[in-house]
């Protein structure tokens, strides 16, 4: 009688990745979470600047940095492959161009547009 293994599709990267193996550490929490303090510092800071734009780019910059900081160590996407980082990484910054794209019509409407 033979002894054939049925390894389910969904655990089959255990086979070639076991999981024993796959320990990366823990990050250092403490320096994660002070440096998404420092950002967000940053970003209530950068609200007293009286140049609209440059306010709106610092907040951007800190916030995309800290979206960085929360998707590379808290989803553990720094330990994934490098095909999805880029996969992830290309949507992100489809994403951001778009964002930055469309923001720059927003100052054009006229404000009494909202007006009742």
């Amino acid at each position: 009688m033979e002894n054939k293994i049925h390894i389910n599709e969904g655990l089959a990267h255990e086979v070639v990745y076991p999981s024993d193996q796959d320990y990366h550490g823990h990050p250092n929490y403490l320096r994660i979470y002070l440096a998404l303090l420092f950002l967000f510092t940053i970003s209530l800071i950068a609200s007293f600047i009286d140049n609209f734009m440059l306010m709106v780019s610092i907040v951007f910059l800190a916030s995309t940095l800290k979206a960085l900081l929360v998707i590379n160590f808290f989803m553990h996407l720094k330990w994934e492959p490098r095909i999805l980082q880029i996969m992830i990484y290309l949507a992100l910054f489809t994403l951001s161009a778009l964002i930055i794209g469309v923001y720059s019509d927003i100052p054009m409407v006229a404000h009494d547009v909202y007006k009742p």
